[in-house]
């Protein structure tokens, strides 16, 4: 393997946003990934803070190499129009169930509500929006891959309340969509997470299976701790720990219960990645 330079991964949209700053936080996730003439968004967020904080932080949303979606929920998806809009043809790497149904049942609701991609597949496309549905492990650019579907080798996060449909049948949705990016730097491989619905140790296994590593320099944004169990938490840092991460770098659905166990296990490893946090390897 071999890597094209330095990389800038910034955090454009987040739950939490650097202390002191003016940056706005929003209930989702998204990240400018920089290397050479590449720039890939990785995720969009819900849409308002993904424009405001991009022009805080000085970094353009137009030009773009391409858009990665890690799967089709509405916190990751809702900025994708106007991103399209500024971006005409461009290419938006997903996987190919990410505009199935996707909803959610809240306490005290006797029916659930869409949380999807607030946009059809057709209107994306009409402003611009060139699709390509990766379901396997690939390389989408120079050093960088999609991971595709994760298999659940391990058991995975789920949460009761997310909700599908298959065969006209209303079930539990494990979010077969889910997606990360794997980025290689000079410091090593870096997985940068959507929501890690797959789970964190499926995740890393995955791409064990598909690049041949044991060693993973870095695991940054969101990963659905924050609805799991204590022994979730602890497969994750058991998995981290398997491949000698050397930077966690937790955000959006870890919560703040599994971030502080996270804070306190990994110490100097540890490092929250807010709106406004830049990395560089």
């Amino acid at each position: 393997m071999s890597h094209e330079g330095m990389t800038r991964l910034a955090i454009l949209v987040d739950n939490s946003v650097r202390p002191g700053s003016s940056l706005s936080s929003e209930h989702g996730f998204a990240a400018l990934i920089e290397r050479g003439s590449e720039r890939i968004l990785f995720d969009t967020g819900q849409g308002p803070a993904l424009r405001r904080n991009a022009a805080a932080l000085h970094k353009n949303l137009a030009g773009l190499t391409c858009v990665v979606l890690s799967h089709g929920h509405y916190d990751h998806t809702g900025g994708l129009s106007p991103v399209v809009t500024m971006n005409p043809r461009i290419r938006v790497v997903a996987h190919p169930a990410t505009f199935s149904v996707h909803m959610k049942l809240e306490g005290g609701k006797t029916a659930p509500r869409s949380i999807g991609i607030p946009y059809a597949r057709r209107e994306l496309e009409e402003l611009g929006a060139c699709f390509e549905f990766v379901e396997d492990f690939r390389q989408i650019c120079q050093g960088i891959w999609f991971t595709g579907h994760v298999p659940r080798v391990f058991t995975a996060p789920v949460s009761r309340d997310l909700l599908t449909i298959r065969n006209q049948e209303t079930i539990s949705d494990t979010i077969e969509d889910d997606a990360s990016l794997v980025v290689e730097t000079p410091s090593g491989i870096c997985v940068v997470l959507g929501c890690a619905h797959a789970g964190i140790p499926n995740i890393l296994e995955h791409v064990r299976t598909n690049l041949g590593i044991d060693f993973i320099h870095a695991v940054i944004g969101g990963t659905h701790l924050g609805p799991s169990d204590r022994g979730e938490t602890f497969a994750a840092i058991k998995a981290l720990e398997d491949f000698s991460v050397q930077l966690v770098a937790p955000a959006h659905c870890t919560g703040s219960g599994p971030t502080e166990v996270l804070r306190a296990y990994f110490g100097s490893r540890f490092c929250e990645a807010f709106v406004g946090r830049e990395f560089v390897f």
